[in-house]
C-alpha cells in the first residue's frame, strides 16, 4: 500500500510538472507585417455604412469617438496585419488584436470571423481603424488568446 501512495504522488509530480511546463512554454510569436493606409474618400460607401451604423448604435466594432461632422475626405482607413505562430503544444482560440485608440481615432472596424491556431500553424490577422487624417500611423495593440480556456495578451506596436 505504501508503495501505491508513492507511486502515485510521484505521477501527481510528474503530471504538475508537465503541466507547469506546458504553461510557462507556452508561447505565441506575433510578427507586425505592416500597416496600409487608405483614403476613406476611395471608400465613400463603406465610411457612409460606418457613419451610419455609428448614428443608429448598430455599429460591429469599437466605437472610440462619435464621427460627428467627419467627412470621407478627412478621413482615413489604417488596416494593421500580424503574423501569428502557435508554437505550443495546444490549440490557440479565439485569437483577436485590438488598437489602442490615439487622437483623433473614430472606430475599429469589427471582425466576425472567429480564428483558432492549431499547434505549429501560423495564421495572418489583420485590424482596420477609421481615424482623421491629421494622425499618425503608429499605433499601440494587444493581441488576445486563449489556451485551455486560460486567457493571454501581448502587447505590440502597430505600424
Amino acid at each position: 500500500m505504501k508503495v501505491f501512495a508513492i507511486i502515485l504522488i510521484v505521477l501527481l509530480l510528474a503530471a504538475v510538472a508537465g503541466l507547469g511546463y506546458l504553461y510557462f512554454s507556452a508561447t505565441m510569436e506575433i510578427e507586425v507585417t505592416g500597416c496600409i493606409a487608405t483614403d476613406a474618400a476611395t471608400q465613400a460607401d463603406t465610411f457612409q455604412e460606418l457613419k451610419t451604423a455609428t448614428e443608429e448604435e448598430t455599429l460591429t466594432g469599437t466605437l472610440f469617438r462619435k464621427p460627428g461632422e467627419a467627412t470621407p475626405e478627412a478621413c482615413v482607413f489604417y488596416t494593421y496585419t500580424v503574423k501569428v505562430t502557435n508554437k505550443t503544444f495546444l490549440k490557440a482560440e479565439v485569437i483577436e488584436i485590438s488598437v489602442t485608440p490615439m487622437d483623433g481615432d473614430i472606430l475599429q472596424m469589427g471582425d466576425m470571423q472567429v480564428h483558432d491556431l492549431d499547434s505549429g500553424r501560423t495564421a495572418e490577422l489583420s485590424a482596420t481603424i477609421l481615424s482623421l487624417k491629421e494622425s499618425h500611423s503608429v499605433r499601440e495593440g494587444t493581441v488576445t488568446y486563449y489556451l485551455w480556456g486560460i486567457p493571454f495578451s501581448r502587447r505590440v506596436t502597430l505600424k
